[in-house]
Parts: structure tokens; sequence; C-alpha cells
């Protein structure tokens, strides 16, 4: 079984490899870094052992059933050997390979690769010791509760080296404590006696707040990158369509060995059991991993926060009220505006009577401004008369309600007149006059 664990293992941590790649949007690493970093993330489990049996057990750091006495050896005997263990490999690539890092989200991805290493031999242990019964868990929970904390030394790294306020050599140590504390924090409330049987609760809502903060440090370092473009974006539809499938295989792989281990009605009962709560926690966070605001220099401080919100929906028809969930970060999938920026393209009326710029025009985004809220609008020329160069600059807004697409690919957007758009634009923090126009779609020019 072994064998089948390691592959299990190997595949968790390629979901996370392959979400980096997709998220690297401006200068992307190549793939033989990522498996060095990998391979030596791995061998970084044998550090701690070794720590635990030569140092640790020699001094006689052990649980002891008391509050504080356990919570220091969470953070310290475990969250801070472990993440110790974590950066070792990615120093040794960074040395080595200095030249591959060469913007900030590059820390990140590697010291995550150290971290999936390391949570890739830890969950063979695991897999060996408890069944497949944990599989789904560890997939999600560990896997990303590894990146996370490690994730802070990276940040503090960047922060150093990229931040305009530089806060000195300090933050370095301030960031690695704080990965230790994330660390042993996570850990104490599932080992210690006196909160069992619902310590586990305490672990799921940090593990939430951890997915806010570990989508506001990945979004500061892409808004920082040397290589920064409006000309790219994540295509959240992508990233989340690919997490979700690569985690269903997960589910489905758990339930086959359930059934050839033990048998079927214990595999869909443990199915059963997996879909409402662990995949509640995978679909959350798929979601909010691939929703990025992308602008260029913005350092979001870290919240502590959840990363989605509960309200109360009335209905229109009974007049009752229910909870609803909505996951945080901007639905809104930009990329398939963003194809036309900086590009010539065709501006068709969406409604063929009562319409503003009259038929069909080609059209050229200029700019991408934020204005209130951090909403996004394209300063777009919509030419009269091409030959002349007879245009007229309006804003274009993407349509985020109801129908958002012509045929499914080609996006609805307001066009809207700005009277004092040159103050604004100026100014974005003043107030614009907005007056809508009429909604239009955007198409490619064809090629003969």
């Amino acid at each position: 079984m072994i064998i089948i664990y390691s592959i299990i293992a190997i595949y968790i941590a390629w979901i996370w490899v392959d979400y980096f790649r997709l998220i690297d949007i401006y200068e992307k690493e190549s793939l033989k870094y990522f498996i060095l970093t990998f391979i030596l993330g791995c061998g970084s489990t044998q550090l701690v052992l070794w720590l635990n049996k030569y140092v640790l057990d020699s001094l006689h750091n052990e649980l002891t059933g008391d509050f504080v006495n356990d919570f220091l050896y969470s953070v310290f005997s475990i969250g801070l050997v472990e993440e110790s263990a974590k950066t070792i490999p990615f120093l040794i690539v960074y040395f080595l390979f200095r030249k591959q890092f060469n913007e900030p989200i590059d820390y990140l991805v590697f010291i995550c690769i150290s971290a999936l290493g390391f949570s890739a031999a830890e969950n063979v242990l695991y897999f060996q010791n408890k069944g497949p019964d944990i599989i789904n868990s560890r997939a999600i929970l560990c896997s990303i509760g590894h990146m996370f904390d490690t994730s802070l030394i990276a940040y503090g790294i960047i922060r150093y080296k990229f931040h305009p306020k530089k806060e000195g050599i300090i933050v370095l140590f301030k960031f690695f404590f704080l990965a230790a504390l994330s660390h042993g924090f996570y850990d104490f409330w599932l080992i210690y006696e006196g909160t069992k049987p619902f310590g586990w609760l305490i672990t799921i809502l940090f593990f939430l707040v951890t997915i806010s903060l570990f989508v506001t440090i990945l979004n500061n370092a892409l808004n920082n990158s040397s290589f920064f473009t409006y000309k790219k974006v994540v295509n959240s539809d992508k990233v989340i369509f690919r997490l979700l499938i690569y985690y269903g295989i997960v589910f489905l792989t758990q339930f086959i060995l359930l059934i050839f281990l033990k048998n079927i009605s214990y595999a869909f009962l443990n199915l059963n059991y997996s879909i409402f709560f662990t995949g509640i926690i995978v679909a959350i966070t798929c979601i909010r991993l691939g929703r990025f605001k992308l602008i260029k220099g913005r350092w979001e401080k870290l919240i502590i926060e959840f990363p989605f919100r509960i309200f109360s929906e009335k209905s229109t028809v009974n007049k009752s009220s229910g909870a609803t969930i909505s996951i945080k970060g901007d639905p809104f999938n930009e990329y398939y505006v963003t194809v036309f920026y900086e590009e010539y393209f065709i501006l068709k009326p969406l409604s063929k009577t009562n319409t503003y710029i009259g038929h069909q025009r080609l059209a050229f985004i200029e700019k991408k401004v934020f204005f209130k809220n951090d909403e996004t609008y394209y300063l777009t020329k919509v030419f009269h008369d091409f030959e002349s160069g007879v245009h007229e600059k309006v804003l274009l807004k993407p349509k985020r309600n109801d129908s958002t697409m012509v045929n499914k690919k080609y996006p609805i957007v307001a066009v809207l007149r700005i009277e004092n758009l040159e103050e604004l634009l100026n100014n974005t923090s003043i107030e614009g006059k907005f007056k809508f126009k009429e909604w239009a779609f955007m198409k490619p020019i064809k090629k003969d």
C-alpha cells in the first residue's frame, strides 16, 4: 500500500503545484526547479525526525496536559521545528538558482512547494497509520495548512525586499515567528486533551481564516511583480474548475480504496460525510483561492476574516428569509474582457433600437481604471471614422449580474459617458457623473 499512498500524496501535492503554475501569470518558472524543491521538501521530514530523536527528546520537552505547556510545545517543538525544516530546501534552491527569484510570487511559490514536499512525505506516514479514511481531509487541510504557514516566512522576505516602506530586517524574524505560531495554534487544538472532542472545530475555523490571509499574500505578490501588466489576469474560472476536478478525483480515490479495504456500505457512508463536511471546505477554499483583484503596486492589509459572508435574503414569494453564503472575492472573471486590453475590437450594441453608438464600431481599450471600492472600468476609444481617427472616449464597465455574455463568449459591457472624464482620471477618488448610454458586447475583429 505504501506505493499507492505515495502516488496519492504526490498527486495531492501536484494539485497545488499546478495551481501556482496557473496563477503565476507574468513570468512562469521551469518545472524542473519545482521538482528539485519538492524532493528536498520531502527530505526535510527526516531533519524533523532527527531533531526530535537527538535534540528535543534529550530536553525532556513533552506534552503534559497543561494548557500553557502544551501550547508552547505546539508552537516551538512542532511549529518552529517544522517551519525551520521546510525553509531549508527553499534556501538551498534560492542560493543555487537565485536568478529564478525575480518577482515576489517566486518566493511564495518555491517555499510553498517545499512545504508541499514536506506535507506529501508526512501524508504517506499518516495514510499508512490511519488508512484511507483521512485522505480527503489531509488533502485539503494539511496541504494548505503547511503552505500557508511557510508562506508567512516568504511574505516576510517579500516585505523586506519589495515593500516601499522598509521595515528593516526585524520583519524577517516577525513573520518567521508568526509562521511557527500559526502552525502551533493549528496543531494545539487537535492534540490538547482539555478541548477534545471539540478542539477540531477551532482548528477548522482557524483554517478558514488562513485562506483569506493566504489570498491576500498571493494577491500582494502578484500586484507588485516587476513584470506586472494589465494585459494579464488570473483566469479564475479555469483555476476554480481545475481545483474542483482535482479534488473530485481525490474523493473518488478514497471512495474506491474504502470499497476494497473495507466494504461498499462503509465507503458510501464515508463519502456522504466527506461531501457534507470536507466538500464544503474544499468548495470554499477552491473558489476563494481562485479570485484575485490585480491592481499595480497595491498592498492590501492582512485582515483576520472568514473567506465567506453569511447574510439574510428575503424571498419575494412567501416573504420568508433564509441564510445565504457568499464567498468573498470578485466573482466576475476579468479574463474575458482583458483579452481585448490595448487591442482593437468590435463594440456592438446589444439592442438594435435606441442605440447610442448606432451600429457596431471599431474600439480600442486604452487604460484600465479603478474608482470607488476598486470597481473596474475600461477607458475606451470608440471610433466614428477610423480613417480620420475621429473617436469618442467612453468608459466600459463589464456586466456582472444575470446574463453577462453573448453566446457564452462575448462579454457584455455598459457604455458610460463621463462629463468630467479628464478630471476623474487624474483623481480617481472624486465622484464622477456616470451616464449610462446602453449595453453592448465585445467581439474580436475577424481576421482574413
